[in-house]
């Protein structure tokens, strides 16, 4: 049982793989082993698992994304450069998804809502206009819509791809200083979080693609090696 994020760090760097929600792979996960108390705690002054994760992060020394089947978890940096070994030698990105890369690679880092933005996954805003007949007229046209569709696609494909990865988590706050609604996602290269060095490794995708099946195979004995291939590619 995971009752703090320090054991939650413990269990990332014993398995190198943790997920954040139950998956096929039975106990293999922080939503079956977390304390119910730090699912969704109640009460303000509590803190859960949702709130950890930006520590968790920097105290595990591990990346954090949509890299088991589209869905979060959390790898350690003795395994992820091998995972993005395995995954930038299949990956392909769209049209789309290189103007994504690029536009973050160009800021280091962003929010989830800045690069929507800025790569016309938003409507424009709407022209402001003084005269109250001209904007009681424009509130009933259509708003335009975006240039671009599918950012939440596309942002998940990135990740499985390694080519992006959460640079963590950052919450709205009222003039008063109080907190409020769900934290937004920072984006930003693996190169860019934890450095080139970090991410490289001696050897080719097939060899990165063994080690990770011999560790895991260990780490989660009650793993098919079906389930194994399926969290590894």
């Amino acid at each position: 049982m995971l009752y703090n994020q320090h054991d939650i760090v413990r269990e990332v760097q014993r398995v190198g793989f943790l997920p954040f929600f139950a998956g096929e792979v039975e106990g293999f996960s922080i939503e079956e082993q977390i304390s119910p108390d730090y699912w969704f705690p109640e009460g303000d002054a509590v803190e859960g698992v949702w709130e950890w994760k930006n520590d968790i992060m920097i105290d595990g020394d591990c990346a954090y994304g949509k890299f088991y089947q589209g869905k979060a978890c959390f790898v350690s940096m003795e395994w992820f450069p091998h995972l993005v070994n395995v995954r930038r030698a299949t990956y392909r990105p769209t049209a789309d998804e290189e103007l994504l890369l690029a536009t973050v690679r160009a800021n280091s880092s962003l929010l989830s809502r800045e690069l929507k933005k800025m790569c016309g996954y938003t409507a424009p805003p709407r022209k402001r206009v003084q005269n109250p007949v001209e904007r009681a007229l424009a509130k009933e046209m259509p708003r335009p819509a975006p240039q671009r569709k599918g950012f939440d696609q596309a942002i998940t494909r990135m990740q499985m791809g390694c080519v992006l990865t959460s640079a963590g988590f950052e919450y709205n706050y009222t003039r008063d200083g109080r907190r409020y609604g769900w934290s937004v996602a920072r984006f930003c290269t693996p190169e860019d979080f934890f450095g080139e060095e970090r991410l490289r490794v001696d050897c080719p995708p097939d060899t990165s693609r063994q080690l990770l099946m011999e560790h895991l195979a260990q780490a989660l004995p009650q793993a098919t090696p079906q389930q194994l291939q399926r969290l590894i590619q």
